[in-house]
């Protein structure tokens, strides 16, 4: 019996180990934890670059799947918005303005009376919903079926449907819309597409948006005209979507362009207006 005893006490004490371990393995799981439930659903950081030379073809495209994927539009779908307005007479044409009634948490910019064609240049949202009270909803899902625009989908929520909510459309779709824009085929009128049209023309060497002026590829090569939209949201995924999409017109040579850039969503609002400079550049259009 004496002979057994160093054997107990030698058992008891490895079972004293081991629980000691898994206690503390436990420990560490439960503190890690969040940081890997964190890392498992933060969305990993997807880009798309299109240009499209007019009359000779497509001249980039980025291999990434977000090509493909669709996206909230965010405020891109300001340039479907202000045709569906012109086309329907919700609004009297560019200059036509509208009384900011002081609510809302809004960039400075916003804050202030607008017309259609600074609402469209400084990315006003507020400008944006009252077309859509006019529009109605009925006539955004007839406009948004009429054109073929993105999942065609407004969903029930009139007012922000093309906010990070039912309203996607992917990169390679808004290249098609743009590409049917500036070739007068979409089946709306064609006064409302210049009128669109030269809304979108920016500043030279700059973009701009809700938070004013960005520098964009400058200094432009001489006679250069860029027209672009930018557009910045959270989508239901909790991703951060941003856009920038455009035409180049140089002498005779024109070219659409579409940049998207996905990823958290604290992503750099002007992630996809600084990839659309470099590619823009690297491809000589800039």
């Amino acid at each position: 019996m004496r002979a057994s005893w160093p054997r107990r006490r030698s058992s008891r004490n490895g079972d004293r180990r081991v629980i000691g371990m898994l206690r503390a393995l436990l420990v560490s799981c439960v503190l890690l934890a969040p940081a890997y439930a964190r890392a498992a659903v933060a969305p990993a950081q997807q880009s798309c670059f299109l240009l499209y030379e007019v009359g000779v073809g497509q001249r980039s495209r980025d291999p990434d799947p977000a090509c493909e994927q669709r996206y909230s539009p965010a405020s891109t779908f300001k340039i479907p918005h202000a045709l569906f307005a012109l086309d329907a007479g919700a609004v009297s044409g560019p200059d036509e303005v509208m009384a900011y009634d002081g609510q809302g948490d809004w960039a400075p910019l916003a804050r202030r009376d607008h017309s259609l064609a600074t609402a469209m240049r400084y990315s006003v949202v507020w400008y944006f919903q009252r077309i859509a009270q006019r529009l109605g909803m009925q006539r955004e899902r007839d406009y948004l079926r009429k054109i073929g625009y993105g999942n065609q989908d407004a969903g029930s929520d009139l007012t922000h449907f093309w906010l990070g909510d039912a309203l996607t459309i992917s990169p390679l779709e808004q290249q098609r819309f743009l590409l049917d824009l500036y070739a007068d085929r979409l089946p709306l009128s064609k006064p409302a597409m210049a009128q669109v049209r030269a809304m979108l023309v920016q500043p030279q060497g700059q973009v701009t948006n809700a938070r004013g002026e960005h520098a964009f590829a400058a200094p432009w090569p001489a006679g250069a005209v860029v027209s672009a939209k930018t557009g910045s949201v959270t989508d239901r995924a909790g991703r951060g979507v941003r856009w920038l999409v455009g035409h180049v017109q140089r002498g005779k040579r024109a070219y659409v362009f579409v940049s998207c850039v996905v990823g958290a969503k604290d992503l750099d609002q002007n992630a996809a207006i600084d990839l659309a400079a470099r590619e823009l550049q690297a491809a000589q259009v800039l």
